[in-house]
Parts: C-alpha cells; structure tokens; sequence
C-alpha cells in the first residue's frame, strides 16, 4: 500500500472514532439532559403536590362537605396564636404578683394546660379538627335556615377582636337587673325576726372552704366592654399585618375563621330563643360543723327553739356564711354539691333538715323560701350553652362525618413560643415561685376559637 492510501486509511479510521466519540457524547448529553429533566419533572410535581393539590385534599368530611388540609392548618395556627396570647398573659399575671406565690399557685394548672396544648402538635391538630366538624355543621344547618354572614360583618367583628372600633367605642349593654326584692311572707319573718330583710336574688359567691361548692362546670364570666380606641386604622392595619405575620396565615384565612364564629353565634341565639328565663329556686341557710355529733347537738337546740343565726354564728365552720346567720341566699340546681342540693329542694320552707353529710362536713339546712325566679345573666347564659352543646351533640350523631388521619404528620407546629422561654416556663411548672422573665408579649389578636 502506497504512503498516500496509509495517510488515507487513517484519516478515514481518525474521522470514523471522532464519529464514535462525538455520538458518545451526544449520547452522554442526552442522558444527563434525560435526568435533569426528570429530576425537575420531579421537583416541580413535588412542588405541584405540596402547594396545590395536598393543602386541598381532604382531612374530613362532613355531609359531603370537605374539611381541607389548607383550612385545617390555619385554623391550627389561628389556635396556637391563641394559646400564646395566653402564655404571654399569664406571664404578665406572674410577674405582677411574683412576691405572692399562694397566688400564683392558683394558676399554675391553668398555665400548664395551655403550655401542654402548644406542646401536643397531634392532641392540639385532634381538638381541632373535631371543632371543625362542629362548625362545618353549624354552618350548614346557618346556612338551611337562610342565616347570613356579610363580609363587612366578618371585617368589623376582626377589628374589634384586635380592639379596634371604626364607629367609635359602642355603649356599654344595660346589666342584669335582679328580680325585685319581694315582701317577705309572714312564715319568713317568723323564721328571720322582725328586723330581717329580703335576701337579694343572687347565686351564692365563692367562698373559702366550708361553703357547698358548685359541681357545674364554671360559668362563663361576661365579656368585658372594650375600651376606647386607642390607635388609628393605620396602627390597627399594622398591627393585624404583624399578627398574621406571625401566624402564618391570610387574612382571607382568618376572615374563613371568624366567618364560621358568627355563623356560631347567630345559630346559637335562634336555637336557643326559647330557653326559659326563670328556674326554680331556693333560699335556704345552714350550719356546717365537722361531726354527726355536733350537728345533732344543734339539731337539738333548734328544735328546743333556740335562733338558727346566733348557732351559725357560734357553730358554724362556713367562714362565708357564719356571720350572716347561715344565709346562702337564693339558688338554683346545679350549684351546690349534690346531698346538699337535695336536702335543700325537697324541705318545705321553715323546716331544718335531719343531719346531711357532703365533702365538706355536716350540714343542718332551713329553707327560707322556694319560688321560680329569674336566673342571673351568667345561669342564662349557662343554660343557652348547654341547650346549644345538646342540640350540637345530636345532630353530629345523626351526620355522615368521615375523618382520614394522614393529617396527623402536617399539623403545624408553628407559631411557637422562643426556646429559651420554654425552658423558663418548663422550670417555673416543676414548681418554681418566681415567674420567667418574659419575652416582650405578642401582639394581641382575636381569640376567635370557641369553646365546644
């Protein structure tokens, strides 16, 4: 072979491996091209599923209705806002009362149960969404008897809960008026004296121990009036702008949880219109001693017709009756423990009970009075409450409610308190006297969670 086919041959051989080579690499490109599309293929679906399709997958329904995870979660931070305005006012209670401990001891439980909720990411998520199947219900049964929440309804009712009022502070409401004081009977006066006056109506307030206790749960306190404005909407805007920040949340998403409150609210006053004003009550006196023994001693006296006063005030150990001869004056069901409410509404009025044993001791009861009275706002507004947590309770179990878990591993656990106050607070609920030091409060905001 000639030197010029030589030069030939491996110039074809040269062309044909830079052909080999060139289509390696094109091959090489298109692989790695392959795989940095799929991994964005990947990450954009990833994408896809987080911020679009998971927040609107269903964690419950509720009659067909879904209750989504993007609702729930807003809601469960809506909630730990809450439970953090709470820990930061109980720490502001703390450190004003920090040099009287018997005190503070007082609200420690109550600390420590708000401070256990923000702790409990899947507890707090269950509590909930539990009171989301309540409202969704709420909402539905609103929305068949045609009641309606406007927007501008929804705005005003977020500006007052940041204490905020575009009309100006409203008017305090009228107070409870009691039951005028009515004349006493011939057989009351027999049994006060002659210089005895009317008990005014009222439950009896809380006394040390001794006196018989309430087994209800605590009746809800009214809600105080607000006071004047003290910024202008642009303060207020601000304000609202650093809460949700804070939160984590829309305004659209806190307007969607206020919306269902109000929903509550105006159900609640048509369910409940006609819950009866007036129950029937008692006025009633007693001596508390220790013993059988003793409370048969007295027993005795009365019955020789010695003044059931002046034995209260000598025997008593009921330091919040005693020097008002026993007095407990009017009160309905559901206030006193339950030997001593019995004893109480089954006497005639004038007649002292046989010896009845609670708690708190021994007890000798006189009825002074029975009649149906007017209850005072508190017991009204603990009726109403009760007739509407009834009327809740039986339609939830005649709805169609199903609940998915897969929840559980996406409630938020944010907003949250600093580290650094965990562990202060951690330590003051070991039993430590002297409150943390504070972080600076949050911003107050709505409290817009309902009790269910």
């Amino acid at each position: 072979m000639s030197k010029r086919a030589k030069v030939l041959e491996k110039g074809r051989k040269f062309q044909h491996y830079n052909r080999r080579v060139e289509s390696q690499k094109q091959l090489v490109y298109r692989i790695i091209a392959g795989i940095v599309a799929l991994v964005l293929l990947l990450l954009v679906a990833g994408l896809v599923w987080q911020y679009v399709l998971l927040p609107d997958r269903a964690v419950a329904k509720v009659n067909g209705e879904p209750i989504t995870l993007r609702q729930f979660q807003a809601r469960v931070r809506v909630e730990r806002m809450t439970l953090i305005n709470q820990v930061n006012y109980y720490l502001s209670f703390f450190q004003i009362f920090s040099s009287q401990p018997d005190m503070l001891n007082q609200f420690l439980p109550q600390l420590q149960t708000v401070f256990n909720r923000l702790e409990n990411a899947e507890g707090l998520g269950q509590q909930v969404l539990d009171v989301m199947v309540d409202e969704t219900l709420i909402v539905q049964e609103a929305r068949k008897r045609g009641i309606e929440v406007t927007d501008a309804e929804v705005e005003q009712a977020i500006e007052e809960a940041f204490g905020f009022f575009a009309q100006g502070t409203p008017t305090p409401s009228p107070t409870f008026t009691p039951w005028p004081t009515p004349t006493l009977s011939a057989t009351q006066r027999a049994l006060l004296g002659p210089t005895a006056t009317p008990t005014p109506t009222a439950t009896p307030t809380a006394t040390p121990a001794g006196e018989p206790t309430a087994t209800a749960t605590p009746e809800a306190s009214p809600t105080p009036k607000p006071s004047p404005t003290p910024f202008t909407r642009e303060a207020y805007q601000q304000r609202l702008d650093e809460w949700l920040a804070q939160a984590g949340i829309s305004y659209d998403e806190l307007k969607a949880v206020m919306r269902v409150q109000l929903y509550r609210q105006k159900l609640r006053d048509l369910i409940t219109a006609d819950v009866p004003t007036t129950e029937e009550q008692v006025w009633a006196r007693h001596i508390l001693v220790d013993d059988e023994e003793t409370a048969r001693e007295v027993l005795q006296k009365l019955q020789a017709g010695e003044d059931f006063a002046a034995l209260a005030e000598e025997y008593s150990q009921d330091p919040g009756s005693a020097p008002q001869g026993g007095d407990l004056g009017w009160f309905g069901r559901g206030v006193m423990v339950p030997e001593f409410e019995q004893a109480a509404f089954d006497l005639e009025v004038g007649q002292i009970s046989e010896p009845v044993q609670t708690a708190f001791g021994w007890h000798i009861i006189q009825v002074l009075g029975h009649e149906e009275r007017p209850m005072t706002a508190q017991r009204l507004e603990a009726a109403k409450d009760k007739a509407f947590r009834e009327w809740l309770q039986e339609t939830r179990a005649q709805a169609e409610v199903e609940i998915y878990d897969w929840w559980k591993p996406y409630v938020p656990t944010d907003p949250d308190l600093p580290p650094t106050l965990k562990v202060q607070l951690q330590q003051l609920l070991r039993g430590l006297q002297q409150p943390p030091q504070s972080q600076p409060p949050q911003p107050a905001g709505p409290s817009p969670t309902p009790s269910s």
